[in-house]
Parts: C-alpha cells; structure tokens; sequence
C-alpha cells in the first residue's frame, strides 16, 4: 500500500493566501478610509502588510486552538505581534517637512 504525504494543517497550507487576502483587505481599506480619495504612500502600505501579517497569524492561532495546541497558538499571535511591531519600526509614520519661517529667512 502506497504511503501518502502527511501535510500539515489546512490553514498552515493557505497562510500565504490568508496574508494577501488580508493585505488586499487592509491596504484598500487603508487607502480609501482617508480623505482626498485613494493613494499609496507608506502608511497604507504598512497597514497592508501588517494587515497580511495578522490575518494569517489569527488563521494559525484559530486551527491551533481547535487542535488543543495552545502553545502553537501562542506563538502565531506572538509572532503577529512581532511582525506588527518591526513593520512600526520599518515603516514609520511620514512627517512633514520642516518649514522655516519667513521672518528666519530674511533676516
């Protein structure tokens, strides 16, 4: 009798379909909630990723949760944590450029 392949747990399987789903969710919503209409700068793009990161990381946590295997469940929503934390730090917030005042110009 053949043996057949032992794959891991569905939602293991489709984390990375989960992660663009969630990215495409998260960046339109991103792009679109502001006003002046839609644009792509680096905050809808890192509310996109971290969007991705955490849908897929919730996906792993959830079936783990189902299974009785807190400790893995634990560490996805870690590891989502961590993802959303050095996206923070990757991509910060655009700040304005400084203006310098007329007065400091001219004299």
């Amino acid at each position: 009798m053949k043996k057949t392949k032992t794959r891991g747990p569905l939602s293991q399987r489709h984390a990375g379909n989960d992660f663009v789903r969630g990215a495409l969710a998260s960046g339109i919503v991103a792009s679109v909630a502001r006003g002046g209409g839609p644009r792509l700068d680096r905050a809808t793009v890192r509310a996109a990723l971290q969007g991705g990161a955490v849908l897929a990381a919730a996906t792993l946590a959830s079936d783990a949760l189902q299974r009785r295997r807190y400790l893995r469940a634990a560490l996805a929503t870690a590891g989502a944590l961590a993802c959303v934390h050095v996206l923070q730090r990757l991509l910060p917030e655009e700040t304005a450029p400084r203006r310098t005042p007329l007065a400091d110009l001219l004299g």
